[in-house]
């Protein structure tokens, strides 16, 4: 008995640690406090910084005197500042977020070795050519959801589609919806999935992850087809991240968000080289909110889903085994 207890207490059988509130029995930080402290955080700059600088900008247009009735008297760079002072907000919020999450992540002590356990022979494409791909597909959907509404009467464009229009205004503003993309992207799969996967197990960080998706892409502010729908696109980003890498599901963002805001001009974006507006059937298409708020987007995305998960195998929850067992023994 007492050489059995000994062996319990040799290096080789350390005693378990003690319980802690803030410390796991590997000796980290528990995964539930890191999550609280990366969502406060994300609030704090995704909200709170935004917020900081619009009310800025708005004492120094004060100051100024420049106003929607007065910008045109404003010197030129007054002029600029005024119109563009929304997406300087942006650009400088994503970046934020951007800081944050490469500095949670250090927080989270994830191994970047271990994150694509999932890698098939496509992962060794250059990153731009997966971008692209993705975007590509990210952008494909709104448009195709657009078509049939187009052909049906149900929306109609302001003017011809033989005459787009294309300004510089499209080229910050696509730099800026970019930033944008990166900054929720790498928050919510590098920070949250990456850091909550080898804690609570892929499915509770991908429910997380999604979930923090949704409340970032405003997924609560429309109606209940176009929260389904930021829903399907937050798991379509988590399968694409999971298997392609951070890059996948940044263009995948980023095509659908250009698409519906920059290229098809839903919502009345000024820089858009198409404008549509709804005239009938807005819980097909959307109306007035584009096809992010249709059904015709929804079957569209489930689509989408069910392809990648054919294509790539997404929805394989166990990592594949590189050996097989044979009588008791690895080949």
């Amino acid at each position: 008995m007492s050489r059995n207890r000994g062996a319990a207490r040799g290096p080789e059988n350390p005693a378990p640690q003690g319980k802690s509130l803030f410390r796991s029995p590997t000796g980290g930080l528990r995964g539930g406090w890191l999550l609280a402290v990366s969502l406060l955080c994300c609030a704090l700059v995704a909200v709170g910084l935004r917020r900081a600088l619009l009310a800025l900008f708005a004492a120094l247009f004060r100051a100024w005197g420049v106003n929607a009735d007065t910008a045109h008297l404003a010197p030129t760079w007054a002029r600029l500042l005024f119109r563009w002072h929304g997406g300087i907000a942006s650009a400088l919020v994503a970046s934020g977020l951007i800081a944050l999450s490469a500095g949670l992540r250090k927080l989270w002590a994830i191994d970047q070795g271990t994150k694509k356990v999932f890698l098939t022979k496509e992962g060794k494409d250059k990153k731009a050519g997966i971008f692209a791909r993705f975007a590509l597909l990210g952008l494909s959907l709104p448009v195709v959801a657009t078509l049939p509404a187009l052909l049906f009467d149900s929306v109609r464009p302001q003017w011809p589609l033989t005459a787009p229009r294309f300004t510089l205004a499209l080229i910050p503003l696509l730099a800026v919806n970019l930033l944008s993309a990166l900054a929720a992207e790498a928050f919510t799969w590098r920070v949250l999935y990456d850091g909550l996967k080898p804690r609570w197990g892929a499915k509770w960080a991908a429910a997380i992850a999604v979930a923090a998706y949704f409340v970032m892409a405003s997924g609560w502010a429309g109606n209940a087809v176009g929260a389904v729908n930021v829903a399907l696109m937050g798991l379509m980003g988590c399968a694409v991240y999971a298997r392609r890498g951070l890059w996948a599901s940044v263009g995948l963002r980023f095509g659908w968000s250009a698409a519906a805001t920059l290229l098809l001009g839903f919502g009345g974006s000024e820089a858009a080289v198409y404008r549509f507006y709804g005239v009938s059937e807005a819980l097909l298409t959307g109306g007035d909110a584009g096809p992010a708020c249709g059904l015709t987007a929804t079957l569209l995305l489930v689509a989408a889903l069910a392809w990648l998960g054919r294509r790539y195998g997404l929805y394989t929850l166990k990592t594949p085994d590189t050996t097989r067992a044979s009588n008791g023994r690895s080949s």
